[in-house]
């Protein structure tokens, strides 16, 4: 509990840290952004009141001592949307262009320095000066307020001191405090508490409980539903895993039985045969000798199948393929398993719609997977089951059909039946094999682009379905 209590108040701390430093940075940087806008507005090429004004006086000429503004000038003004009135040393206008009306013709210095100060019938005015004859006339430009303001600040530097000095920290205590309120509600209940629970999760998987389910809701509701998959997949496959290794140890329990039996009894024929105290006849000599090549065959069979699922499992094994006809390839097989004399009175029957039904297989491996399902028929059943064996195409689909009339498969075993290592609980059958036939049939179908499938009810048989390519 600590671990996840420090690791909550980390992922908070670490929000708050950037939260604040956000702030700091927004913070100065609207402070720097408003003065730079203020002072940029007077930087606007289009108006430069101040430097329009004060080289004005260039477009400003006298004729008889009396001054007015040239052509050049007038357009000036008139792009400016403003207007212009020249006063004399005696503060009285000599001249005036686009006056608005009401202006007054007679200032004063008082009158003067209010006019530039604030303004005159909603135009900012500007003044500049101009020199003729040893006299000095005085301009006043005026500019539409909605495109020039002008506006007087005033202030106490020793209030601004303490402002900057108090006011703003206060403020910026104030945001700290937002910022720890926000972070604690926002992120460290509404984050902080799923994100802990995550992290919680993730150690108890580490640690094999995949049995936590999560309420899929919040801002990390996604993340739920993945986390909760993820567990179900996880105890599934751990689950399998438990079965299998079951399986497995069950299998090699009875594969080193089977294994040790036949071992035994070439060792102890092995040893009867080199008594040198004794003569064997001939029948002997060929009866003991039979039974040890069977015995070393079964032996040499179980490595062999071993063998082949270890290259199939790990894609170890290259297909040769070539076009056959299935149905001669089923006929041929059902009469190589009806001429030998164990199973020469079994009813295997073979049905088709066509005589040539072509496929690209690699006729060897595919008869194999054949073999072990019609065996898996026979030999976990009595000698009255009945094995039909269809085959039809349709859609340049070929299918492939074996039914048993045998005692069938429980609903526990079924699952498992193409595992390897399974051999199965309900029959009476010894566990003669390898335990790997209907692991290596699918195998075989599947490296072929093919599909098996396999239903059946104990006491009514099974039925097992193989759909592949045609030719």
């Amino acid at each position: 509990m600590k671990f996840m209590n420090r690791n909550k108040w980390t992922i908070t701390g670490a929000f708050l840290r950037a939260l604040l430093v956000v702030i700091f940075i927004i913070f100065f940087m609207n402070i720097i952004l408003i003065f730079s806008s203020v002072l940029n507005t007077t930087k606007i090429s289009l108006y430069a009141p101040s430097d329009f004004t004060r080289k004005f006086s260039k477009y400003i000429e006298y004729k008889d001592n009396t001054p007015y503004v040239t052509e050049e000038g007038k357009m000036q003004l008139k792009n400016k949307s403003a207007w212009i009135q020249i006063l004399g040393e005696d503060f009285k206008e000599k001249y005036s262009l686009n006056k608005p009306e009401g202006v007054s013709e007679i200032y004063n210095p008082l009158t003067i320095v209010h006019a530039y100060k604030y303004d005159i019938k909603n135009y900012t005015i500007f003044i500049g000066e101009s020199k003729h004859n040893d006299k000095t006339y005085s301009y006043i430009i005026g500019f539409p307020i909605k495109f020039v303001a002008k506006y007087t600040m005033e202030y106490s530097p020793f209030m601004v001191r303490k402002i900057l000095s108090g006011g703003i920290l206060i403020l910026l205590l104030i945001d700290i405090c937002i910022a720890i309120i926000v972070a604690y509600i926002f992120f460290g209940k509404k984050m902080g508490k799923p994100l802990e629970n995550i992290i919680k999760g993730i150690k108890e998987m580490s640690h094999g409980n995949y049995q936590k389910h999560y309420k899929e809701q919040g801002i990390y509701k996604n993340v739920f539903v993945s986390l909760n998959k993820l567990n179900k997949t996880l105890n599934e496959n751990n689950i399998k895993r438990k079965e299998l290794d079951k399986m497995r140890d069950n299998w090699i329990s009875s594969i080193s039985h089977d294994v040790k039996t036949p071992l035994s009894s070439i060792k102890g024929y092995a040893e009867i045969m080199k008594e040198p105290d004794y003569s064997f006849s001939n029948e002997e000599i060929k009866e003991y000798s039979d039974i040890i090549w069977n015995k070393a065959s079964y032996i040499q069979e179980l490595i062999e199948e071993l063998n082949l699922t270890y290259k199939l499992k790990n894609n170890l094994f290259s297909l040769n393929k070539t076009k056959v006809n299935m149905v001669n390839m089923l006929q041929n097989i059902i009469i190589e398993i009806l001429n030998d004399p164990i199973y020469s009175n079994r009813n295997i029957n073979l049905h088709y719609e066509k005589e040539n039904v072509m496929c690209f297989i690699d006729e060897v491996l595919f008869k194999r997977a054949v073999i072990n399902l019609i065996f898996n028929s026979i030999i976990h059943n009595d000698e009255s089951v009945k094995v039909d064996v269809s085959i039809y195409e349709k859609n340049n689909t070929v299918y492939i059909l074996i039914k048993d009339t045998g005692k069938g498969i429980s609903k526990e075993d079924l699952p498992y039946i193409f595992e390897r290592y399974y051999r199965g609980t309900n029959t009476s059958f010894s566990n003669k094999g390898s335990g790997l036939g209907m692991a290596i049939a699918k195998q075989i179908i599947d490296i072929h682009g093919g599909y098996i499938s396999v239903k059946s009810e104990l006491g009514v048989g099974a039925n097992i379905k193989i759909n592949f390519k045609g030719a």
